[in-house]
């Protein structure tokens, strides 16, 4: 039998969860039941930094599929005009770090990593959502995205040669080397993940906290302050794995 404090506890625990989370899982158990499958599978709930992700997907995805057919090149609108300024800008900095003609191959990777990162991080910042990237589910699923693209950026720049940074710049130290470079790489995609996770997870606390606090005198500046954040992130995650690109292609630099 409920109890009221099980009652107050499972209230608590459902308005925890953001806006999309119920309509989210109720399609969700709709399907298993069209299926047949919630015998199996029927106990099962989409997870909220999984809500969070599909809510930025379909978001670019109802913004980009108009805006594609809307680009013109005579008379680009304002949209169009931020949009090409933020690639030319991206496309610039990829150019700059790897290598010239590099921008037109990595921009399409790295502008989905800065699309999604940006708007999960933004998405933070109002109270009846909840950023992807606050849970290391999503932030390692990035960071591992990233470790592994990076590596087939150098394997297709340099083939098998790529592996020779394992024996590092001595060859009779290499039983030394291979270890000490796998942790180094494998390092890399442990320290994009925890730094995401742990700077929006942080920051979105933290709002919360203070926001439940000072309700009508906080919000403005912490948006402020969310949206630096935000870029802030976007451009560290973005710039690190230019930078393991360009080791990956020129490994001598």
């Amino acid at each position: 039998m409920a109890t009221p404090e099980t009652h107050g506890a499972d209230a608590a625990h459902h308005a925890a969860h953001s806006l999309f989370y119920g309509p989210v899982n109720a399609a969700w158990h709709g399907f298993l039941n069209l299926t047949g499958l919630d015998s199996r599978w029927g106990n099962t709930e989409v997870p909220e930094h999984v809500v969070g992700a599909l809510f930025v997907l379909v978001l670019v995805t109802l913004v980009a599929i108009p805006l594609r057919f809307a680009l013109k090149r005579d008379k680009p609108g304002k949209l169009q005009q931020i949009l090409e300024l933020f690639v030319q800008g991206l496309s610039g900095l990829i150019d700059d770090a790897v290598g010239h003609g590099a921008g037109k191959r990595y921009v399409p990777i790295l502008g989905a990593f800065a699309v999604f990162i940006f708007l999960s991080n933004l998405s933070g910042q109002f109270f009846f959502l909840s950023p992807a990237t606050q849970s290391v589910n999503t932030t390692f699923a990035l960071s591992l995205t990233a470790f592994a693209y990076y590596h087939y950026a150098g394997l297709r720049a340099q083939g098998l040669h790529y592996f020779k940074f394992l024996l590092g710049p001595v060859a009779w130290l290499f039983l030394l080397f291979i270890p000490l470079e796998l942790i180094s790489h494998a390092a890399r995609a442990v320290s994009l993940g925890l730094r995401l996770f742990g700077n929006i997870f942080g920051e979105h606390t933290i709002a919360g906290a203070v926001n439940g606090l000072v309700p009508l005198l906080a919000p403005l500046p912490l948006m402020a302050l969310g949206l630096f954040a935000a870029m802030l992130q976007t451009f560290i995650f973005v710039m690190l794995n230019t930078v393991y690109i360009a080791g990956a292609e020129h490994p001598d630099h």
